[in-house]
């Protein structure tokens, strides 16, 4: 149905990774779960009869799918009912990332042992009577990632919603216009809410075997890149409008330069952050300017929360404020981590927010949100035209 790539996390209806060029797999090959996992547990591998050969098969196979059948109903069944708070609560709170999959030892206290987040909530299930995680070394990280989806999906829905029109290009260009460049990798999740919401567009056709046959592809990949490039397309053309109109109406006393965010103090960058965050779609939290753990701001979109850390410098920033950003993500509960500067981050800052899962933002991405920025003055400044007209 929908798998995720254990290597760029970004979703495809393939059970190959279309994005990841570093994939070892073609597409005609054996799903593996150390490069793409089944969103839906009902395709998790685990679950899934694997051919012993042509006898074997006529003389097993029925009575064995029955049996992993029933190891499906029950793993659903402990999973429904454990989802809440449990797993939910466990995705928003771990500091662990991606990196700590298939890290999971043996079940139980070992001598000296040093133990994951994920090896003590791998327990805590059991105690609740998980007992198929231990049989199952890799269904509890399959399980995370699809709490995390459907987390995910549940905010991308939500404001998704917003954008449907009767036209399908319609619809894509108004979703475009607030999402950006992230329509390149959320695009298996537009054509995933048009067929979970039954909206039909003649353009768009879903496989009805998706639904039932693993490795089928809800959309076809021709279908899927042809999707794709209207959607280049669209943006092309947003990009080319824009920038008319900015040469149309510029007004060097309304925008922001960063030369202007260069004369900021340290407080002014903070208040320009959360107007930027705001202007550009998040909800926003500022925090006190003293003891604040570590977070100058909290920002929250489809459902997760980032705790941002503020740092307009000269010269660069070094590991300081990745370790204040992961202290604040962890104090905080925080879903996600960024640090903001003017400047540039040192490479071992770099290292250490790849290895932590932050997001860094240098001097190249804040100009980015400051054409988004400067983008919504132009749009205010036109509707004021319009109505005094």
């Amino acid at each position: 149905m929908i798998y995720q790539c254990n290597g760029c996390n970004r979703t495809t209806f393939e059970t190959t990774c279309p994005w990841c060029t570093s994939s070892e797999l073609s597409p005609s090959s054996e799903l593996s779960s150390r490069h793409l996992t089944p969103l839906d547990p009902s395709f998790y591998p685990d679950f899934q009869y694997r051919s012993k050969g042509l006898l074997k098969d006529f003389l097993g196979k029925k009575k064995e799918q029955a049996q992993l059948n029933d190891l499906l109903n029950n793993v659903l069944r402990k999973y429904a009912e454990l989802k809440q708070p449990y797993f939910t609560n466990f995705i928003h709170t771990t500091r662990e990332g991606a990196a700590a999959r298939d890290e999971t030892g043996v079940p139980g206290p070992r001598m000296g042992g040093v133990y994951t987040e994920r090896e003590l909530f791998r327990e805590v299930l059991i105690r609740k009577g998980f007992d198929e995680l231990e049989e199952l070394p890799s269904l509890l990280d399959k399980l995370l990632l699809t709490t995390t989806f459907n987390s995910t999906y549940l905010g991308f829905s939500r404001e998704l919603s917003r954008h449907i029109k009767a036209d399908f290009a319609d619809t894509l260009r108004s979703w475009i216009e607030e999402a950006g460049t992230t329509f390149r990798a959320d695009l298996a999740l537009f054509y995933y809410y048009l067929w979970e919401n039954d909206v039909p567009y003649p353009s768009v056709q879903f496989n009805p075997q998706a639904t039932s046959t693993a490795g089928m592809p809800l959309v076809a990949m021709p279908a899927f890149r042809n999707g794709l490039s209207l959607c280049e397309e669209i943006y092309f053309d947003i990009l080319v409008e824009r920038l008319g109109s900015q040469l149309e109406h510029f007004n060097p006393n309304r925008f922001i330069t960063m030369y202007l965010v260069d004369a900021m103090d340290g407080f002014q960058f903070e208040d320009f952050l959360v107007e930027i965050f705001r202007t550009i779609g998040y909800d926003v939290k500022e925090t006190k300017r003293t003891a604040d753990q570590g977070a100058d701001l909290f920002v929250s979109r489809f459902g997760k929360n980032m705790v941002i850390q503020a740092k307009n410098y000269t010269g660069s920033v070094g590991n300081s404020a990745v370790q204040q950003a992961i202290s604040a993500k962890a104090f905080y509960g925080c879903d996600e981590a960024m640090v903001v500067t003017n400047s540039y981050f040192t490479k071992s800052a770099r290292e250490l927010a790849n290895t932590a899962a932050v997001r860094l933002i240098d001097r190249e991405g804040l100009q980015s949100y400051l054409d988004d920025y400067n983008q919504k003055l132009i749009e205010v400044f036109q509707a004021e035209e319009e109505n005094m007209s």
